[in-house]
Order: structure tokens, then C-alpha cells, then sequence
């Protein structure tokens, strides 16, 4: 085929105004509609994040000029709730299928922050919030099945319920897990190499569905003070970065072999800089923990984990070989302001330019085709109709 199959690892959907109130136990209206008040009028960010960054993450200026961009102003980002739109959107992008996270702060979001403020509401409350966006999810992918592959959101203080879930999530055709990043610094709620997480583990690998940790997800509460909207932006990728060396060094890996993990919008590089030190401890100073881990970081890393890359630049694809190479997928992270969307081939023509075709398909497709398990007999024949050439990338 003489045209790129591009999946995009990173997009967001969710719906606002209230649309998740038919797919949350009523006994829980009440408080769905306290919590929707937090909202300004519009689909801007939540009271509550508002307050812990004492303002909206990005500035007028960034704003005014994503608003000015003439698919925007012609309703394109309606795609984040419309799947018909969303699909027009996204191939004139030339993209043939995304992995769909939750969308931030805004009302998209699944209902009481389940996805990314832990303990920010009753968990309660979190937990029937994250019911009620993976039933709306499902219903939503269900419009374009094997093209959009729906990540269920997962509430950890009850691991039983959570592991519920995942199998409930299985059944409904939704293609992932995504739990918050970080946990333990609170208190609430132990590290992830506590046992007492073990049949989330267990259940993500027994269902095969690829477990993920997104940027933005559980980070402090930064309590409004001065350079909070900035030092988020600056740390919040650590906290995602986390989940590896809390899994991979309390033998999370090594137990479940089938279990595979990808960490979405958060960089990649930071990968071919730990992994080198992770190793120097296995065979160095540490090396007493090759007696229960029989393969180092970088070897589990290639056996189970994948990171998704946004090539905004080309720093990522110098280090690709660093990170691997079958390691690697790509996110459009449509519809956000800092995504790449709607210039996603000129983005990646700019960043992948010279990269040989065999890796480039790697990156932009093949891997994420393999994670997800999406049926290559049905996305082929769309990306011969949008695709991009391989002279335009």
C-alpha cells in the first residue's frame, strides 16, 4: 500500500451538558447536578481545577488562536460527543481509528472526576461516575465498531468493584483500562506495590485489555498559589511516568507476562533515560533482586510496556531507537488545544521526514494495531481512501 495506516493512541471523547445523567443511578442525580455547577457556562474547566491552578491551564493568547482556526470555528472539536463528526474529523486528518481516553477537567470528563482527581468527591460517587462514562463510551464507539477503541476508566479504593468493571468492559467491547496515575503520597490509598491492587493486575491480563496512565491524572492539589498552572505542566508527566518502577520493581511484570501497559501523553524520552539507570541497579549495586526478577527493566520494558509519542519536534524520533522502535505509538490527542489535530500530516512530516517506511509504519500504525488488537482487514482499505502518502510524510 503506498499510503500510511495511521492510528491515533491518543484521543478524547466525552459528552457535556449533563449527558451522563441517563447513564448514572438516579439515586446519585442529586449530586451530578451539585457537581455540574462548578462548571462556567460554556464547556470551560471545573471550580475545583480552577482553584488548585488558580486559573485555566492555557492563557488567552493560546486560546484565541486555537479558537481562530477555521475547523474549530466550523464546530470540529462537536466530534468529541459525535461520532459521526468525529469520524469526519479525524480521516481528514488522516486517521483511521484512535484509542479514546477521558477529557480532562472539562464536562466531557467522566462525571465527579473519576478519572483524574482521586478523593476530589466522595468515592462513592467516583465509582458511579466511572460507571456511568464507560457505559456512555460504549455506547459511542459502538457507532464505528473496531475504529474507536474506548479505554474504561477504573476507580481503585475498591479493587473488587474494579476488577468487575474491567470484566464488564471486556463484554462491552471497550479496548483498555485507564487508572489514575498516582496514589500513595496522600495517604488515602496505598502505593501500587501494595497486594491489594493485585486483581486489577490480574483481571487487565486475564481480559487482555492493555492497562494505561495518562497525563494529568492525580496530580497534587497546587492550591491556586503563584506558578501553579505552570509547575503542572512541568511535573504532571512524572506522576504518570510512576506506575513503571512501582510494577516493574514489586514484580508486577514478572507475575502477569500478558499484562501489557502504555503511557499516553507524557513524552518519551524519559524512557531511554530510566531505563539505563533501572538497569544499572538490577546489574550493579541492587543486582540481589535478579533472584525474583529474572529479566532487567529494559527486558520487561520490550516484553510488556508501549509510550505514546505526540512528534511535535523531531527530539522524540532521534531518540526512537533509544525507546524502541516496535515500542513506540502516536497520539493526535484530537480534539485538544495542545494536540496536533487538524495538521496532523504536516506535523508529522515536519518531525518523521527521512525516517525509513518500515519504522514510520511502525510507529504510526503497526504498533498500536498489535496493542489494541484492531482488525487490519477493516482499517487497510480506509487508509487507502486517507491516508497519507508516503511522499507526505
Amino acid at each position: 500500500m503506498d499510503r500510511y495506516m495511521i492510528i491515533s493512541a491518543d484521543g478524547h471523547a466525552g459528552v457535556p451538558e449533563g449527558g451522563y445523567r441517563q447513564y448514572l443511578e438516579s439515586k446519585y442525580h442529586d449530586e451530578y447536578a451539585e457537581y455540574l455547577k462548578g462548571y462556567p457556562p460554556g464547556n470551560g474547566a471545573h471550580r475545583k481545577s480552577l482553584e488548585s491552578l488558580g486559573g485555566p491551564v492555557f492563557g488567552k493568547k493560546v486560546t484565541q488562536e486555537t479558537e481562530a482556526q477555521k475547523e474549530v470555528k466550523a464546530g470540529g472539536r462537536v466530534g468529541a460527543w459525535d461520532p459521526d463528526r468525529r469520524i469526519k474529523e479525524v480521516e481528514a486528518d488522516g486517521i483511521v481509528a484512535e484509542v479514546l481516553f477521558p477529557d480532562g477537567s472539562l464536562q466531557n470528563n467522566a462525571p465527579f472526576f473519576a478519572s483524574s482527581m482521586p478523593g476530589s468527591y466522595p468515592y462513592e460517587l467516583q465509582a458511579a461516575g466511572a460507571r456511568a462514562y464507560n457505559r456512555w463510551l460504549a455506547d459511542f464507539c459502538s457507532k464505528y465498531p473496531g475504529r474507536l477503541a474506548g479505554l474504561a476508566v477504573i476507580t481503585i479504593h475498591d479493587v473488587e468493584a474494579a476488577a468487575s468493571e474491567i470484566q464488564w468492559a471486556k463484554q462491552a467491547g471497550l479496548m483498555g483500562v485507564i487508572m489514575p496515575a498516582s496514589v500513595g503520597d496522600s495517604g488515602d490509598l496505598p502505593f501500587y506495590n501494595h497486594p491489594r491492587y493485585e486483581p486489577i493486575w490480574a483481571t487487565c491480563a486475564e481480559t487482555a485489555l492493555p492497562l494505561h496512565t495518562h497525563v494529568g491524572s492525580a496530580v497534587p492539589d497546587y492550591g491556586g498559589l503563584p506558578g501553579a498552572r505552570l509547575i503542572f505542566p512541568t511535573e504532571s508527566s512524572w506522576f504518570s511516568h510512576r506506575p513503571l518502577w512501582f510494577l516493574l520493581w514489586s514484580g508486577v511484570f514478572e507475575r502477569y507476562p500478558n499484562l501489557k501497559m502504555v503511557f499516553t501523553e507524557q513524552g518519551s524520552t524519559w524512557v531511554s533515560d530510566i531505563l539505563p539507570r533501572m538497569d544499572s541497579m538490577y546489574n550493579g549495586l541492587f543486582r540481589d533482586i535478579q533472584e525474583t526478577l529474572p529479566l532487567s527493566p529494559t527486558e520487561y520494558w520490550e516484553r510488556q510496556c508501549f509510550v505514546s509519542a505526540m512528534f511535535r519536534d523531531r527530539t522524540e524520533r532521534d531518540a526512537r531507537h533509544d525507546i524502541g522502535v516496535t515500542k513506540m505509538v502516536w497520539g493526535s490527542d484530537y480534539p485538544h488545544v495542545e494536540g496536533s489535530w487538524p495538521h496532523s500530516v504536516k506535523t508529522l512530516h515536519n518531525a518523521l521526514e527521512g525516517v525509513p517506511e518500515e519504522e514510520t509504519r511502525a510507529m504510526l500504525g503497526e504498533n498500536a494495531l498489535g496493542v489494541y488488537g484492531f482488525d487490519r482487514k477493516l482499517l487497510e482499505p480506509i487508509a487507502s481512501r486517507v491516508g497519507p502518502t508516503i511522499d507526505e510524510i
